[in-house]
């Protein structure tokens, strides 16, 4: 699909009581962390199965769909074409729900007249709003030519893909990832494996929307304490707040997996990451993994899909595209 100007268009919201709003035609969902945080993840669902709906989400609420099922349109707001490669301004209709600011402002992916329908409602609108006409998805394609043969890769350093891949492997149930906004948390955020989630259940991922110092670690911290398995993902060494905020876990006897990705690390074949990883959780306390990565490998997600929007792009050329 070529670029092309497009108009930022207004929304309309859409309640419960308006029972003449009915959407159909070429209709997409758009879904935000607020679908998750109110619980709406079924009423998402009920949405989707009555009115054959194809929905993208945001890095924030990845899970509301498995990433292999039908409903499933991809992850999005990380890169520049996210939404124009979703075919958003082709579409008659875009049903927004449960977005955060932070993630995708408004300028972005309204590339067609817009419906907002709040989290809570989700289920009340279930066959009034249905997709009679399909739209071309060039983004989720794009971004699995990327990602499929990354996952398989046995190449030291690691495809990012692959380091992903094996954090959903060993990750316990209940436990979390963390990833620092950045360049793992875009290689977490487009690629790790997401099943989808329950009404209520934590999430398996997290990478925060903006930076601030330390949070990322600090959202592994708290899943340690309260018992979950926690790794938390860097890309180069971790910043000074991080460090003393790991310093102070270590004091308090938390147990927690630091991943960070670069040049240094020995591993002797790709199977030894996730051997390695079991280790770490399996050993108690602050334990460092330093884990060869091909950062530069981030070159092709660009290439699929634009530079990076999301964190106000990566911080260091070094480590890919900015």
């Amino acid at each position: 699909m070529s670029r092309r100007a497009v108009t930022c268009h207004h929304a309309r919201v859409a309640g419960a009581s308006d029972l003449h709003d009915v959407a159909d035609g070429r209709v997409v969902v758009l879904a935000g962390p607020g679908v998750i945080d109110e619980s709406a993840i079924d009423g998402l669902r009920s949405l989707a199965d009555a009115g054959d709906l194809g929905v993208a989400n945001t890095w924030g609420a990845k899970g509301v769909f498995a990433w292999d099922s039908p409903h499933h349109l991809g992850t999005c707001g990380l890169q520049e074409r996210d939404f124009e490669l979703l075919g958003f301004a082709d579409v008659d209709t875009i049903v927004v729900t449960g977005l955060s600011e932070d993630e995708s402002p408004r300028e972005r992916y309204a590339l067609a007249p817009t419906i907002e329908v709040e989290p809570v409602e989700l289920a009340a609108h279930a066959g009034r709003i249905r997709a009679t006409e399909s739209v071309r998805n060039e983004l989720y394609p794009r971004l699995a030519a990327v990602a499929q043969p990354g996952y398989v890769s046995t190449k030291v350093p690691l495809h990012p893909a692959r380091a992903v891949a094996d954090l959903g492997a060993v990750l316990p149930a209940g436990g979390l990832v963390s990833a620092e906004p950045g360049i793992a948390g875009l290689w977490v955020a487009r690629t790790f494996p997401t099943p989808a989630l329950t009404a209520g259940a934590s999430r398996r991922v997290v990478v925060r929307s903006r930076r601030f110092a330390a949070a990322a670690v600090r959202d592994a911290v708290v899943a340690a304490r309260s018992g979950r398995a926690a790794i938390f993902v860097t890309a180069g060494e971790p910043d000074p707040a991080t460090t003393t905020e790991l310093a102070r876990a270590a004091e308090d006897g938390i147990d927690l997996v630091v991943v960070v990705w670069g040049e240094a690390g020995s591993f002797r074949s790709v199977d030894d990451h996730a051997a390695r990883l079991r280790d770490a959780l399996a050993t108690g306390g602050v334990t460092r993994l330093d884990v060869p990565v091909a950062l530069e490998d981030t070159d092709l997600l660009v290439e699929a899909a634009g530079q990076v929007i999301a964190w106000g792009g990566l911080l260091d050329p070094s480590r890919g595209a900015t």
